[in-house]
């Protein structure tokens, strides 16, 4: 009788786990290595750099100075495999981005960095037969006015023929600009920078156009003071006299919070994209989607919450992809993890809607395991060309420790799994 009390509560728990989101539904996937031999590895970024149809990585060490390019390849086995190019020195570098700053057909790369170094940073990349030679990239300093830098995106600004920059920074002075490409690039005392916005701690950078009139926009993220939470900033058109001025601001939600790195999906088929937003004010996690209200005004939007998972960590970032190969989009959500009350944290999750993702109560899937503790950015690629996504991130762990690295997780590819 004592036996059948115990079975009765532990499945009763087990259904509340589940109807509640928060239930620990799979195994952890195999974690590989990309690299591990630096300190701080702070965010993954991607493009085909040699145009042979797969996906090229750059990231910057924080605390290791370092940035560097691993290009995709296949080991002799066919297992994925990469060759890394140091490609120069970013001190306490929170991001890097592949851009063709001088139009030469080459991807150079954009590092932002804080702390003591305070800069973006430009690596001219050799010509495409030297690329992979570490000693013939060169770094120099684009633009640096004593702010703390965070992130960087290529955006075609002005509509002429280079790409510019979008940076965005945090703390004392910080603010969203782009940085105007001069008539010639390498030319870098030549670059000007327009600020756009004030701005707290900015998290992430997205080019969009939100407002359906045929511009990009820049949508963004922000954690910190007066102007956290999620907005974007109205792009006036290259012809417009207010292009170099401040861009008109449009909040969209999680005001007051530390809105962290976001995406933007058509998350249930509408044709219209929905903003996904990680969001916490200090113990209190969410996750978030706001999707645009119907009306002439593109400030109006709802927020529906979708349960956060109990086993995962802080939130750090979201990715939309179908994980699961059912044709419908799932969330993936990295995470600072944190031990509270003897509860071990995931650092990687992956959740899925059952019948509407407008529904707050999404099933949760393990994918990191209880390892790592700090996780950035996710990439969702078919690494290992399965056909199935499977997970780039990097772990950090940051105070002088060394982390996990530049990592990917394996996608167990269940095929197309039927939703409860």
């Amino acid at each position: 009788m004592r036996l059948h009390g115990i079975v009765t509560i532990v499945i009763v728990w087990c259904v509340a786990q589940l109807a509640s989101g928060t239930a620990q539904n799979s195994a952890p996937w195999k974690r590989h290595a990309i690299d591990a031999s630096s300190i701080g590895a702070d965010g993954v970024r991607t493009a085909d750099v040699n145009a042979d149809g797969l996906a090229d990585l750059v990231t910057s060490w924080e605390e290791g100075g370092l940035t560097r390019v691993y290009l995709a390849g296949r080991a002799n086995s066919g297992e994925p495999a990469w060759q890394t190019i140091t490609v120069g020195k970013s001190p306490s570098a929170e991001d890097s981005v592949f851009v063709d700053v001088d139009g030469d057909g080459t991807h150079d790369i954009i590092s932002s960095t804080e702390g003591d170094d305070r800069r973006i940073l430009v690596h001219w990349a050799p010509p495409r037969r030297s690329y992979t030679r570490d000693s013939e990239w060169r770094t120099e300093t684009l633009y640096s006015d004593g702010s703390q830098w965070m992130f960087a995106v290529p955006m075609n600004v002005d509509g002429r023929r280079h790409a510019d920059i979008i940076v965005g920074g945090k703390n004392t002075g910080a603010s969203v600009g782009w940085l105007e490409s001069p008539a010639k690039p390498r030319e870098v005392r030549d670059w000007t920078f327009h600020r756009l916005s004030s701005a707290g701690w900015i998290m992430s950078l997205i080019v969009i156009d939100m407002n359906g009139d045929g511009r990009d926009d820049v949508l963004l993220s922000d954690r910190l003071g007066e102007l956290a939470g999620v907005r974007w900033l109205e792009n006036p058109g290259p012809n417009s006299p207010h292009l170099k001025a401040p861009w008109k601001n449009h909040w969209i939600g999680a005001r007051g919070r530390e809105a962290m790195l976001i995406d933007a999906a058509d998350i249930d088929g509408d044709g219209i994209r929905e903003i996904i937003v990680p969001h916490y004010l200090n113990d209190d996690f969410r996750l978030s989607i706001f999707r645009r209200r119907g009306g002439p005004s593109p400030d109006e939007w709802d927020e529906h919450s979708v349960r956060y998972p109990a086993f995962a960590g802080r939130p750090k970032a979201v990715t939309v992809g179908d994980v699961d190969l059912d044709g419908r989009p799932d969330i993936v959500l990295a995470t600072a993890r944190q031990l509270k009350a003897g509860l071990e944290k995931r650092g990687i999750v992956w959740l899925r809607f059952r019948d509407s993702p407008f529904q707050p109560d999404w099933e949760v899937f393990d994918v990191s395991g209880p390892e790592g503790v700090k996780f950035d950015l996710n990439l969702l690629l078919d690494v290992d060309s399965d056909g199935d996504l499977d997970v780039i991130n990097s772990e950090e762990i940051g105070d002088g420790r060394a982390g996990l690295g530049v990592v990917w997780y394996e996608n167990p590819k269940r095929g197309p799994a039927t939703r409860r």
